[in-house]
């Protein structure tokens, strides 16, 4: 199995990260999936018995699509919230260096794995980084900032760092907002994915931070989810979890500066 996967360090990082078993006759099993799409590879590992989840699904690749749609090219891009990495891969096409992020050490471990499987030019330019959404990153020196934040309330979470965005799911999400205008250059773009909450007393916590950054001069713009998505938040409970929700809607939300 070492020759493989290439020799005893790529085997252990394998199954550190869940990629793979050992069982007590040195016997090894491989327990991931490969991700691919427009030359960007990754790998998901399959949920084990423990450790943290490392996240991929519908809205992976709707985040995936909106970066090839918006992300042209230039010096820099970042990923908050890598995961897998897939997305901070494609953006390794087009942006001279790339940092995917993350919090917990399951998905850093995925994510840098993920990189060993880039053409050796792009694997170059991508770094994977251990970090609180953008906590330590350079203000203004990214011309795409991505992300798809946690949107699921912690009560409907089940623990799982990848989708709890806080009490009322939008907490956390505005952070990645927030921090990722911050880390924008003039001509930098934001591609975040959240949900946008509406509440029987007013309440409209996107729909209010985005008001604040066009008064600042920014350009937004949101493009709600198609509704035959595979995921809503009737089917996980989200909205039950939520007293005096009016309405919730998944979006993906592009902001810039006005030029």
């Amino acid at each position: 199995m070492q020759r493989i996967v290439g020799g005893a360090t790529p085997l252990a990082a394998l199954i550190g990260t869940g990629a793979a078993d050992i069982d007590d006759e040195g016997k090894v099993a491989l327990r991931f999936e490969v991700l691919a799409g427009s030359g960007a590879l990754s790998i998901l590992p399959r949920p084990g018995l423990l450790g943290e989840r490392v996240y991929a699904g519908p809205d992976t690749w709707i985040l995936f699509e909106h970066v090839w749609r918006f992300g042209l090219g230039g010096e820099r891009a970042l990923e908050m919230g890598t995961g897998t990495g897939l997305v901070a891969a494609l953006l390794s096409s087009r942006y001279r260096s790339v940092i995917g992020t993350d919090i917990t050490d399951e998905a850093v471990a995925t994510a840098a794995l993920s990189r060993q499987l880039l053409e050796p030019l792009a694997r170059e330019r991508l770094a994977v980084v251990q970090t609180d959404v953008g906590a330590g990153l350079r203000p203004s020196t990214f011309d795409l900032v991505a992300a798809n934040a946690p949107w699921v309330p912690s009560s409907s979470a089940h623990g799982n760092t990848f989708a709890d965005g806080g009490p009322t799911g939008s907490e956390l999400p505005l952070r990645f907002l927030t921090e990722g205008i911050d880390l924008l250059s003039p001509i930098g773009l934001l591609v975040l994915m959240c949900a946008d909450l509406r509440f029987d007393d007013g309440r409209a916590p996107l729909h209010d931070a985005l008001s604040h950054l066009r008064a600042q001069g920014f350009m937004t713009e949101v493009i709600v989810t198609p509704k035959v998505a595979p995921f809503s938040f009737e089917g996980d409970g989200s909205s039950a979890a939520l007293a005096g929700l009016r309405s919730a809607d998944h979006v993906t939300v592009i902001v810039y500066r006005r030029q």
